[in-house]
């Protein structure tokens, strides 16, 4: 009982902090942006803490594995963060940001906002702390004058250092992410942690394997990040560097066992997982429009919708063919899901489907009349079809011909959906404004917003992942522990 009032009794000799109190557990609301701009470094008893642009990364120097970065999901006042600070007598770790300071204690898990940030306790870099010369990893060079090289001539100025007891000094880039230099050997290692590109539109799982992409928020995206969870290790790549690798605006991604593909402005590209090898498709080997706008593989066929049509990919001929039916020529397509007897198709107009045995089109309605404006996502359950439109949710079993309808603002209290997804449990939907979950057997909603863990209210994507759930933002990626047994929503 005496550990339920010690938070109140610390903040009643500290009144200008306030308690940052969630009804959610630590880890319940994980996010992911781009920590490769590092501005300062601090340490405690057990992590090393890297702070970036985006957020804190931390990096266990013990068991010399990364944790999950500290974000606005978590309780920090802003990822900007400009300097950090420690505090050994209190066991306090203070964050100063953009916004505002935030203060974390490791004891308990608590964050506060507020307070005046510690100046004296940050550590002051030391140009001399650099030696003259480290040795690095195939691909990197190191300057005395305080950056690193890359192949590509890129230059990443080496911003802040901090030297521990046993040897190695830590470092943060401008661009590159943070390292560790062993000074006794010389020995420098550049360690690759959290997305390339903050802006995330596509999400795929492929296994351990994780994708995410984009097409840029306020700029052209700049790379592709691929996340293997098993051995914890993150990747990159970039199409200016790479042949066959056509744009990193990416649209949307799927994946079949070869290959992982990509819907890109600039043309389809797919990429060999074991091969790795890139290779590109545009309209001059048969694409309509060289801007890709969804994806859907199918056994031997992968659907290929863009803003002026259909197209398909045959996997034994190794070709791109296009669908000529006037219903879906020069239609932008936004959504393509399949089952064993139908093509469907969302586009500005409504629904499409095509008859796989006969190759006929047709539309598809129902007397609801939700499925006559947009049609932003198909997702596909079972023998269940869910539709998302401007008119609201449509679900249909294509078994039965039983259907559920849940219009705009009235059975679903949401608007203008970006994508859907359904499982046995829930419906979710994410939106401009947060995401919506129905329970399905009660029929209640629930909505998540940035004050519950999002990075940002426009989710752009989502991922079901068993107990988790992924969302993709224009500000980074975030994962919810939604399923999570010792939490009553």
């Amino acid at each position: 009982m005496l550990f339920l009032f010690l938070p109140f009794i610390f903040l009643s000799f500290r009144p200008n902090l306030i308690s940052a109190i969630s009804k959610y557990r630590a880890g319940d609301w994980v996010s992911y942006t781009v920590l490769r701009y590092v501005t300062s470094i601090a340490k405690d008893l057990n992590y090393i803490y890297f702070g970036t642009s985006g957020g804190v990364s931390r990096y266990d120097w013990i068991r010399e594995k990364w944790e999950k970065p500290f974000t606005t999901s978590d309780g920090l006042w802003d990822n900007r963060v400009k300097r950090i600070a420690y505090d050994p007598d209190k066991d306090e770790l203070w964050f100063d940001t953009y916004s505002g300071t935030s203060m974390y204690q490791p004891t308990f898990q608590e964050w506060y906002s507020g307070g005046r940030f510690p100046d004296n306790l940050v550590k002051k870099d030391n140009p001399d702390s650099l030696p003259p010369q480290f040795f690095m990893e195939y691909g990197y060079t190191y300057f005395q004058g305080g950056y690193i090289m890359d192949l590509n001539l890129n230059r990443y100025k080496i911003t802040s250092t901090l030297k521990d007891d046993w040897g190695n000094l830590w470092i943060g880039t401008w661009g590159l992410n943070a390292g560790r230099g062993y000074v006794r050997y010389l020995d420098l290692h550049i360690f690759k942690f959290g997305l390339y590109d903050s802006d995330v539109k596509a999400i795929l799982l492929d296994g351990e394997t994780m994708w995410f992409a984009g097409t840029g928020d306020f700029y052209r995206s700049t790379g592709i990040t691929r996340y293997n969870r098993k051995e914890d290790l993150w990747d990159y790549f970039e199409a200016r560097y790479l042949p066959g690798l056509s744009s990193n605006e990416v649209n949307v991604m799927e994946k079949d066992s070869i290959y992982i593909w990509f819907g890109t402005t600039d043309g389809l590209t797919r990429y060999n997982k074991k091969k790795n090898i890139w290779r590109s498709f545009t309209t001059f080997k048969g694409l309509r429009d060289d801007h890709v706008t969804t994806l859907k593989s199918d056994d031997e066929v992968l659907w290929i919708g863009t803003k002026v049509g259909l197209n398909f990919y045959w996997f034994k001929k190794d070709s791109i063919g296009v669908i000529p039916d006037n219903l879906v020529k020069g239609a932008y397509i936004y959504a393509i899901e399949a089952d064993k007897n139908y093509v469907w198709v969302g586009t500005d107009f409504g629904v499409l489907r095509m008859d796989k045995k006969t190759g006929e089109w047709s539309r598809f309605n129902t007397p609801e009349g939700i499925l006559s404006g947009k049609i932003t996502s198909i997702t596909k359950n079972g023998d269940e079809l869910w539709f998302a439109s401007s008119y609201g949710l449509l679900g249909f079993n294509t078994s039965t011909n039983q259907r559920e309808a849940l219009s705009s603002q009235f059975d679903f209290p949401g608007k203008y959906p970006n994508q859907i997804i359904a499982d046995s449990k829930n419906i979710w939907v994410s939106t401009d404004i947060g995401v919506w979950k129905m329970e399905r057997k009660t029929k209640i909603w629930t909505h998540f917003t940035k004050g519950d863990g999002l990075l940002d209210d426009e989710v752009q994507c989502m991922v079901l992942d068993g107990d988790y759930i992924w969302f993709g933002t224009p500000k980074g990626v975030t994962r919810f522990f939604w399923n999570n047994p010792l939490r009553i929503d």
